[in-house]
């Protein structure tokens, strides 16, 4: 990598964009679907049953729900790789 500028690795920023762009498009969508399993809920003829959509849709937030975890272990390696390299390519 090159060094554009004192203590600034190239295309850095745009990795944290891109991290940052991700998590917030998770969060939105997180709270999306509760809303539309909140109003699957109160939407059917008992106030509160569970009915076959909001089952669904909260499955579904459990699945994604996983995916903060991901994207730390995913920040956490890159974030190595950068610093190696950045060591590795000051040695050559």
């Amino acid at each position: 990598m090159k060094l554009l500028r004192k203590g600034q690795v190239g295309g850095l920023q745009g990795f944290i964009l891109s991290i940052v762009t991700v998590a917030i498009v998770l969060a939105i969508g997180l709270i999306v679907l509760k809303e539309l399993s909140t109003a699957a809920r109160t939407g059917g003829v008992t106030t509160g049953a569970a009915t076959n959509a909001s089952v669904a849709t909260d499955s579904i937030i459990t699945k994604l729900a996983t995916v903060p975890t991901w994207i730390g272990i995913i920040i956490i390696v890159a974030l190595a790789f950068i610093v190696l390299s950045f060591f590795i390519g000051g040695r050559q």
